[in-house]
């Protein structure tokens, strides 16, 4: 069995376990590294009107509605993963790109209810969510990276899944890096 197939079996086994994203542990200490520059108290600095050290600010950002930023159980409908995984202009953080793991354990916290509290309720997960796979990085031959899971080879593309929609799209494999392609060939080796 393929390193990346054991990945793949760990995963899913992590995500139909009872997880637990703490934001004071886990997503906190992200967002100090990669966000308070623009964005917090301490620095002075709102930009675009986000704060994310003080937290009854931010909260106000955390709805179950159509204009929040984080939407708690949907982060396919959160703005704010959105602008981390993408490769747009208003991709955040500027200049950079978070780790696959710190993706990954933004998305376990939005998932279960996106709370300040270590022990407050988790949101129940959906069985579309468990089928998920991991999410991580692509280069393509311009040096840009695509932040998506993978499906499967299909003839000379790799189709991935995006995050955000759990859109499948096919991607030709001669678009990717070359260590992209072996990743691909790696993830469809049986």
């Amino acid at each position: 069995m393929s390193l990346i197939r054991s990945f793949l079996i760990v995963s899913c086994l992590a995500v139909s376990s009872v997880f637990a994203a703490d934001f004071k542990k886990d997503i906190q200490p992200i967002l100090e590294r990669n966000c308070y520059e623009c964005h917090s108290l301490k620095t002075g600095k709102k930009k675009a009107g986000f704060v994310f050290d003080d937290l009854e600010t931010f909260k106000l950002d955390i709805k179950d509605n159509d204009v929040a930023q984080i939407r708690p159980g949907k982060p396919a409908e959160s703005h704010f993963l959105e602008i981390l995984v993408n490769d747009g202009k208003n991709h955040m953080p500027p200049n950079e790109n978070l780790s696959s793991a710190e993706i990954k354990k933004i998305t376990e916290w939005i998932t279960e209810g996106a709370s300040f509290e270590k022990d407050a309720p988790k949101l129940a997960l959906t069985a579309v969510k468990k089928n998920l796979p991991p999410i991580m990085s692509w280069t393509n031959v311009d040096g840009k990276t695509i932040k998506a899971g993978f499906v499967r080879l299909d003839g000379a593309n790799v189709v991935l899944r995006m995050p955000l929609n759990a859109a499948e799209v096919p991607y030709p494999l001669t678009k990717l890096s070359e260590a992209s392609q072996k990743l691909a060939r790696d993830c469809a080796a049986p």
